[in-house]
């Protein structure tokens, strides 16, 4: 099978060290995890280029790992290490999320095109096969990847989310206007946006996920996420596409979920954050149901925790990663 190794596209992304070294000081201070060695990617796009981060070895397919919406590749510091010996992973940044390229001016992100994105990875690579490893709205993409191309995956572990939560349309139409028009504003945007101390970033972030990111494990998506202040010493802002703010949700009817549900047919790991209030509507258990009753390689599991509950706790997700793949062989 020809393929495409990593190493030609690695970089050490050494532009970048003098924004970030401030916070992995800080990170450093903090004694978070320090594993085994990463190499920063880039993929060549059309508007630029996806960054990444790969554990493990570069001479074999990874499992790709996808983030949450707002966050990037960091979320997934805490738990790569522990399994990439037995298997790489590649961690994306998203478009317009942590070292990844933002789209063209004048344009807005659009969740269909994030399952193109991992078909568009599948072919640069050359991969026989997709596995992926999915939190939140990576997650849903995965779903949808999974689900569309069927043949093309070969296992899918979804960290709290399988679908969008079943909201009421009325206020999700209501809200387009407000949501267009901030958009219109950001075209016109210019210049580095509200700089704070590293204590106020950390904060911000964590009450920004309602508290879902613990405060200790800001700093790992901080990394990716924020930058050094140019213009006022010692502050930081958020470096990730404003518009990702304003996303869009598209509303898609019932039927068309359950039958994109049905569809995916590869053994599936579902976690599900017991402290986390997403995925926790009826339209979504329902769905949950369905792939248990149409696929019986699918097992769900609850976890004590929030809806990071990857990058909180990892240890409480490994053994149960560790034995699924080890079940349906995709473990040497």
């Amino acid at each position: 099978m020809a393929k495409r190794l990593l190493s030609p596209i690695i970089l050490k992304l050494n532009h970048n060290n003098t924004k970030i070294r401030p916070i992995l000081e800080y990170t450093q201070k903090k004694k978070l995890h320090t594993g085994p060695p990463v190499k920063e990617i880039r993929i060549p796009v059309k508007w630029g280029h996806l960054a990444a981060k790969l554990w493990g070895s570069e001479h074999e397919r990874p499992i790709l790992a996808l983030h949450g919406w707002q966050d990037n590749a960091g979320t997934w510091d805490p738990y790569a290490p522990m399994l990439c010996d037995k298997r790489p992973i590649l961690a994306l940044d998203f478009p317009g999320h942590g070292f990844s390229s933002w789209i063209p001016e004048g344009m807005q992100y659009y969740p269909w095109d994030l399952p193109r994105l991992i078909l568009y990875l599948k072919d640069y690579f050359k991969w026989d096969k997709v596995s992926l490893l999915c939190h939140s709205m990576g997650s849903i993409a995965g779903m949808r990847f999974a689900s569309v191309f069927p043949d093309d995956i070969d296992f899918y572990i979804a960290v709290d989310s399988l679908i969008y939560d079943d909201y009421d349309l009325n206020q999700v139409v209501a809200h387009y206007s407000k949501m267009l028009r901030k958009l219109q504003a950001l075209q016109d945007l210019k210049g580095e946006p509200p700089c704070y101390t590293m204590e106020e970033i950390i904060k911000i972030w964590h009450l920004g996920t309602t508290k879902s990111v613990a405060k200790e494990s800001v700093p790992y998506l901080l990394n990716r996420g924020a930058k050094e202040s140019s213009r006022e010493p010692n502050k930081y802002y958020f470096s990730r596409d404003p518009r990702l703010k304003h996303i869009l949700f598209s509303a898609e009817d019932k039927k068309l979920v359950e039958t994109m549900v049905k569809r995916i047919k590869c053994p599936t790991l579902y976690f599900k954050g017991i402290d986390s209030p997403y995925a926790s509507d009826e339209h979504s258990v329902e769905m949950r149901e369905t792939l248990a009753q149409n696929n019986s390689d699918f097992e769900c599991h609850f976890i004590p925790s929030t809806h990071h509950l990857h990058l909180n706790n990892p240890e409480l997700i490994e053994p149960i990663i560790l034995h699924f793949l080890k079940k349906h062989s995709f473990l040497k």
